[in-house]
């Protein structure tokens, strides 16, 4: 997952993207991670870090977009795209009912081919 962010003059070049990445937790109080900004074709500018404690923390859930909207409003930027790397699971379809496989099918029988340089008499 990555951000696509309304672009910013970082030297020596312009940040397009924010990506996340290391997120250190720990389980009901806090969590750390390192935030970049790379040009539009990926290549790394700019680092930092920042942490989750209190509300933030509680307030993350388990959707990462969170980390990027959090990011973004302490630096100052505007995310115009989340892009995730994965499609999004799609929802359960139930299966229609097959009907019963026939129990009195006969079995299909397959003749072995002759070994290698024999002859089939």
């Amino acid at each position: 997952m990555y951000a696509i962010i309304s672009p910013v003059q970082v030297f020596p070049s312009t940040a397009a993207v924010l990506y996340i990445n290391n997120v250190t937790v720990q389980p009901g109080a806090s969590a750390s991670y390192q935030w970049w900004l790379q040009t539009e074709e990926r290549g790394n500018l700019t680092t930092g870090g920042l942490s989750l404690a209190g509300a933030a923390y509680a307030a993350w859930g388990s959707d990462d977009e969170y980390l990027y909207r959090y990011s973004a409003e302490a630096l100052g930027l505007t995310i115009t795209e989340i892009v995730r790397d994965v499609a999004p699971v799609a929802e359960a379809v139930a299966t229609p009912d097959l009907p019963p496989v026939a129990q009195d099918v006969a079995p299909v029988v397959v003749a072995e081919a002759p070994a290698a340089g024999g002859t089939n008499d």
